[in-house]
């Protein structure tokens, strides 16, 4: 039984060695067990664990905790061992058999798109490979048959495309032959269960026997970054700056800081100064708790600012009536320099809203298309700053443009807006239920990245970024008391393998929040290993109450590159919900569960990505649904070349299941719909926010990891709509224009939300301005 030799060309230019020196080279790497195996019994059995390497490589297929399937690696340990088991049981595997492939997970292996990975638990029609014998007399399958597989639909599975080195894809039709081979080695006999290699890595992973456990170390596999990963400075095929790759370093920030001269201006509201402990204090890689002093300047002013409402039949934005009240002079805390006293004079409001016929609210229950017109107003608030001026690029730099915008059905319908100023400071509005402002706070100088309050109203919780312009620090959440705004804590929260600040989306809907934990679902770039100088996703979670980091519930790297990131939580079942969409793995918009420390599910929209940065799949949100354990999701995709972006809708169980399938809202219409948001109006009733327009709005795919997506001003100003639609993704009723009743939508961000009487949104009014709209389609909450 020695071996005539090892197929496919050596490594690195050498000659191999044939006949008896590589026989003996075979035996001692493969373990005299192997041998004396394949000699014994002829042919691999019913359910022995294998591994499957790429002849030219010498890279063995491996599944991670996560499920991905790639040859990078040519460890030989428990994540590349793969039990081969025949749908017809028992017996040897021969050529033509069908077989299912199962990983160290107990996880099956399937095709998901074009990629290949190991989600399903038990085998189905789905999980089903043939396998084929490479080369002349074809019959039993034993140990260093070279083999090729493939799916029940018959994609050939692609190991070796010199184009993706590493990637393991299926592929309609034939691909060359030596991209499909693979040559099979016996790890594990199912007959006597002994292992039948000499020796495990020192640093390979657990054993398959030990269930994978969430956690936010990096794997524990010996992680060598592929040679035949894509290069860091070579540019892709096709060339240009619209396909350069995250890891091609294009996309890095600019070295041209914004402006950071704030400009003088008196507060709107009197403001509240928290120092707060900059991220420079925090250590990137450790959970250790940020030391937090607060210095109160000023009080806060509780007494709403007046507010003059004029209705206006002919026009939808009439002059507005401004009521100045007397300043009011506050006396600051006293602190180590006692500053001088703070005159303050609340901002103006101005109330418009739409015609209206009757004074009664209707039931959001039961509210109609035809209703909206009647039920919205527009209020126009002066901010405590102006916005910066002048946009930075992709990356760190604070916004020019937009904030984040929270609400909560408790205390009192208050609501609150978290920005960037002029001065690149952090500032928190908080609004009471007549859109008046209470009050304001500065809590840092960094860019600001999400804004949600508890679920009970009680906190306001602002998501911050790291150090301005310092790759690899930890985005810290500040967790705040409603309505004084004073500071409970400000705490880092970051990952042992992904940092944060390069590559990280700046519009994503980053966080949830519940009572017991803050979630944390942002991407970055890989700092060791395998990913080393790639882009993906990470998954971290704060103690909502201590803001001390819980490590074991962290789970990093579900996607490599995660372009688009969602997230949400449900009270009611107390489980949240994240989203990721991939150019790379997963090339699909794929959503997963969370709850009290397990992750689960995976539910699946595929796309398409070109692995340099460019998807399919643009903006969109998820909402929980009030009345029941589940949520609904709206997203955009535009095929690669196909029609422009389009608005699809699904809904989705506790388990992380689709329940109505993804599914266009607007097959019939010719343009596009972006921007696109959702909240939940009454059982099986959701209200739905899109920005239309007549022609394709993204035809750079990279530029939506921006909060500027470069929209046209008068898009923005016109193209806003409101829909409603049911359960099963129908619309009920004609959409409305919104825009044109003076409520149009910040395209980039996620925006609508529940309130307390009602739903509503923010739009600031561009870069530089002072002042921000805000929209309340009032009706009744049952």
């Amino acid at each position: 039984f020695w071996p005539q030799r090892w197929r496919g060309p050596a490594p690195h230019g050498r000659r191999r060695a044939a006949g008896p020196a590589m026989a003996l080279r075979l035996w001692l790497r493969a373990g005299v067990a192997a041998v004396l195996h394949a000699a014994c019994t002829g042919s691999i059995e019913h359910g022995d664990q294998v591994y499957l390497t790429v002849p030219r490589t010498r890279r063995r297929v491996t599944v991670e905790e996560n499920g991905f399937v790639h040859a990078f690696w040519d460890h030989r340990g428990a994540w590349q061992r793969v039990s081969l088991e025949r749908k017809s049981g028992p017996g040897g595997v021969v050529d033509g058999d069908v077989v299912f492939l199962r990983a160290w997970t107990g996880k099956y292996v399937s095709p998901h798109g074009r990629r290949l990975s190991a989600r399903e638990g038990a085998p189905g029609v789905q999980q089903e490979f043939t396998i084929t014998q490479v080369g002349e007399g074809r019959g039993a399958i034993v140990p260093r048959s070279s083999i090729t597989l493939r799916t029940q639909r018959g994609e050939a599975v692609v190991v070796d495309d010199p184009g993706s080195p590493g990637e393991v894809a299926v592929e309609a039709g034939d691909a060359g032959a030596a991209q499909r081979e693979l040559v099979i080695e016996l790890a594990a006999s199912a007959t006597t269960g002994r292992p039948m290699t000499t020796q495990q890595p020192a640093d390979a992973p657990p054993d398959a026997s030990a269930p994978p456990r969430a956690t936010s170390a990096a794997p524990q596999e010996p992680r060598t970054a592929p040679s035949e990963a894509r290069s860091t400075t070579e540019a892709p095929p096709g060339g240009g700056d619209d396909d350069a790759d995250f890891d091609s370093g294009d996309m890095r920030e600019p070295t041209t800081a914004g402006p950071t001269t704030r400009t003088s201006q008196a507060d709107a509201a009197t403001t509240t100064e928290h120092s707060v402990a900059t991220p420079s204090t925090m250590k990137p890689t450790t959970t250790e708790a940020a030391t937090t002093t607060i210095e109160t300047t000023t009080t806060i002013e509780t007494t709403p600012a007046p507010t003059t409402t004029t209705t206006a039949p002919t026009t939808t934005t009439p002059a507005p009536t401004t009521t100045t009240p007397a300043p009011t002079t506050t006396t600051p805390a006293p602190t180590t320099t006692t500053p001088a006293p703070t005159t303050t004079t609340p901002a103006p409001t101005t109330t418009t809203p739409t015609p209206t016929t009757t004074t009664q609210v209707r039931s959001c229950a039961e509210l109609s298309a035809g209703d909206i017109a009647a039920s919205l107003t527009v209020t126009t608030v002066q901010l405590p700053a102006p916005l910066r001026s002048a946009c930075g690029d992709f990356g760190i730099r604070s916004s020019c443009r937009h904030g984040y915008y929270a609400a909560t059905p408790h205390r009192g319908g208050v609501h609150a807006l978290l920005y960037n100023d002029a001065g690149g400071n952090a500032l928190v509005v908080l609004f009471d239920a007549l859109n008046s402002v209470m009050g304001s706070a500065r809590i840092g100088g960094e860019k600001v990245r999400g804004l949600q309050f508890e679920p009970d109203g009680e906190h306001l919780v602002a998501l911050m970024s790291g150090q301005t312009n310092v790759h690899h620090s930890p985005h810290y959440f500040v967790k705040m008391a409603v309505p004084s705004l004073a500071v409970v804590w400000a705490k880092p929260i970051s990952s042992p393998r992904v940092g944060l600040e390069k590559w990280t989306p700046d519009n994503s809907d980053a966080m949830a929040v519940s009572k017991q934990r803050y979630f944390l679902h942002s991407a970055g770039e890989c700092s060791e290993g395998f990913c080393a100088g790639h882009q993906g996703d990470l998954t971290q979670v704060l103690n909502a109450t201590t803001g001390e980091q819980i490590p074991i519930e962290g789970n990093d790297w579900r996607a490599s590159h995660s372009c688009k990131q969602m997230s949400g939580y449900n009270e009611n079942s107390d489980t949240f919900v994240f989203a990721n969409a991939g150019d790379y793995y997963p090339q699909a918009l794929e959503f997963n569960g969370f709850r009290r420390g397990r992750y689960f599910g995976a539910a699946k929209f595929d796309s398409w990505g070109n692995g340099w940065g460019r998807q399919g799949v643009t903006q969109g949100a998820i909402a929980a649904d009030p009345w029941g354990s589940g949520f609904a999701s709206v997203w955009s995709f535009g095929e690669e070349t196909g029609p422009p972006d389009k608005l699809h809708f699904a809904t989705l169980r506790s388990t992380i299941a689709f329940e109505q399938a993804p599914k266009k809202l607007f097959p019939d219409s010719g343009g596009t719909e972006i921007g696109g948001n959702i909240a939940p109006l009454g059982p099986g009733r959701w209200l739905v926010a899109y920005t239309e327009a007549s022609s394709d709005l993204i035809t750079n795919y990279k530029r939506i990891y921006f909060d500027d997506w470069g929209i046209h001003d008068d898009i923005r100003w016109s193209g806003g709509r409101l829909a409603i639609i049911d359960a099963a993704g129908n619309v009920l009723g004609e959409p409305v224009n919104s825009a044109a009743l003076g409520a149009p939508f910040p395209i980039e961000m996620n925006h609508l939300v529940e309130r307390q009487d009602g739903l509503g949104w923010i739009f600031l009014e561009g870069p530089g301005k002072s002042t921000a709209r805000i929209a309340h389609l009032r009706c009744r909450r049952s």
